[in-house]
């Protein structure tokens, strides 16, 4: 964790611009390049971010408009051998990968002495971001985080890849909740002996196995401790190791236990725990054995999360859904704390060290402060090309606009939206929730269900598998949410959604629980309950 040079607000190495006072925290060096075209073939936008070795830009394709994302190492880091052997090495891991939880390598290139890698660009933020904008994530939506990572590891292991620098700036989460893993800068080919030399301490602090303190050879399992400490970090807002000094924190790794999650206040199923204990063994053999085994052993602990009681369209009742990571609902992912900011800033990871030795003091909860719709712009709705809509109505004070497919009185839902903002707002200071929580602006697109299979209304431009059976989706970029046409389950639906937009874009600690509490007695009032 690095401060602002203005204000001192805490910032991540990333960060072009400070939140709190807007200063450029980027250098005027890295700035001179925006505007200027690269390897003949990419138009330099804007700068996306800078870390210890590089610089990583926004640019246009000069021919296919495609944008990407280009990471530069400029020429006297170029001349280093030992600084342009990482560089090459993560050009090398990221052309043997094919996946799509693993940024995608375009291009690759030398000029004017610099190094270029043309990069996929990735909508969303880091997970390092997201926990520290949040304090801590939910379970749910840490291990959903966790799970996309293992894929991305189980592929790289299979090619003889091991990562060797897992920690949560290095994984980018997009707006619907898919993660992507990148910045191979480190990684170690099984097939070669570049960089990996016994005696040689590769990674970064905070995240490094025992083995790695060591200076020892490694295997996949080097990754797997790495994303346990990502993943306790996540769940409990720090990492199971720590101390005044590199020095510090690498004894530590090396001989002491991770407290109890719940020493940080976190409560998580008691089989998540030991999974996540079982990743931090200083024995590599008592860790889980492969990404594939524990990216399996995550996937039914998420399995068995309850979602809100729901039956088929047109029913309130029913069995439970479940939450399932294959086509798992982006709302129940909201409600376990994946909170991204409205406008899903477009980032790249950029290489870099770590969050260093030293840590503010943690900080104090404060009582929640619940206000209307903030005077901030509202963000274009996302509505399907040609959709037809027989009702079209805004509510420019409420910060609301109504569509809906099937003729539907728009004051009706309006009433009903700020119904579930008021008592949602009521419900939180008896349930401790701390922070700051608003009525968020919102688009609602009432369709009806045949509609939910409609592949254009997913960030990932296809339907989940269960489209024929969900009855809402959020878009939290947009502030849109596609919510079915059904009686008597539309008012509980609705206002669930709701309190999620309040909880997904707000800073309170405990809303996601306290959001759940308010769909599941929202459910019961529902008429035939």
């Amino acid at each position: 964790m690095i401060q602002c040079p203005a204000c001192t607000a805490p910032v991540l190495e990333i960060d072009v611009r400070c939140a709190a006072c807007a200063e450029p925290l980027t250098t005027e060096e890295a700035r001179r390049r925006v505007g200027t075209n690269v390897l003949d073939s990419y138009s330099v936008i804007d700068v996306l971010g800078q870390g210890g070795m590089s610089v990583v830009y926004r640019a246009r394709h000069l021919m296919t408009d495609q944008e990407v994302a280009l990471k530069i190492l400029p020429p006297e880091l170029a001349a280093n051998s030992q600084v342009k052997s990482r560089f090459m090495e993560e050009a090398r891991a990221l052309a043997q990968l094919d996946h799509p939880n693993i940024v995608h390598l375009y291009n690759f290139g030398q000029e004017d002495g610099c190094l270029v890698l043309a990069m996929q660009l990735v909508a969303g933020q880091t997970w390092e971001r997201m926990i520290l904008d949040q304090g801590r994530l939910g379970w749910p939506a840490s291990v959903a985080i966790a799970i996309d990572v293992l894929k991305a590891l189980e592929t790289a292991h299979e090619r003889g890849i091991i990562h060797r620098d897992m920690k949560p700036s290095n994984v980018m989460v997009r707006p619907d909740g898919s993660a992507l893993v990148g910045d191979f800068g480190i990684a170690k080919m099984t097939t070669s002996t570049r960089l990996t030399t016994t005696g040689q301490t590769m990674g970064t602090v905070r995240y490094m196995s025992p083995e790695q303190v060591r200076g020892q050879e490694v295997d996949a399992r080097t990754d797997i401790y790495s994303l346990s400490v990502t993943l306790y970090e996540s769940m409990c807002g720090d990492t199971p190791f720590d101390g005044d000094s590199h020095y510090d924190i690498m004894a530590s790794h090396l001989n002491d236990d991770a407290p109890p999650m719940a020493d940080h206040g976190a409560e998580v199923p008691a089989a998540l725990e030991r999974l996540v204990m079982a990743g931090l063994a200083k024995d590599p053999a008592k860790r889980p054995a492969s990404a594939r085994e524990m990216r399996r052993q995550l996937a039914e602990i998420l399995a068995k999360v309850p979602v809100m009681s729901e039956g088929p369209a047109g029913s309130a009742t029913g069995r439970a859904r479940r939450a399932r990571f294959g086509s798992r609902p982006l709302l129940w992912l909201l409600l376990g704390g994946l909170a991204l900011g409205a406008g899903g800033v477009a980032a790249l990871l950029v290489a870099r060290g770590g969050r260093g030795s030293e840590r503010g003091p943690a900080r104090a909860p404060a009582p929640a402060a619940i206000a209307a719709p903030a005077d901030r712009t509202w963000p274009e709705p996302h509505i399907i090309p040609g959709l037809e809509a027989a009702v079209d109505r805004r509510f420019d004070g409420d910060q609301l606009r109504v569509m809906s497919v099937s003729r539907r009185d728009p004051a009706q839902v309006r009433e009903l939206v700020l119904r579930a903002r008021r008592d949602f707002a009521a419900s939180l200071p008896g349930q401790g929730v701390s922070g700051r929580v608003d009525a968020q602006p919102l688009t609602t697109v009432i369709v009806p269900q045949s509609l939910m299979c409609d592949e254009r209304i997913y960030e990932r431009g296809e339907a989940p598998p269960d489209c024929e059976t969900l009855t809402y989706w959020y878009r939290p970029r947009e502030k849109t949410l596609y919510l079915v046409d059904d009686e008597p389950g539309f008012a509980p639906r609705l206002a669930f959604a709701v309190a999620v937009g309040m909880c997904l874009h707000g800073r309170a600690a405990g809303c996601d629980a306290a959001a759940v509490r308010f769909g599941e007695a929202e459910l019961q009032r529902a008429p035939g309950k």
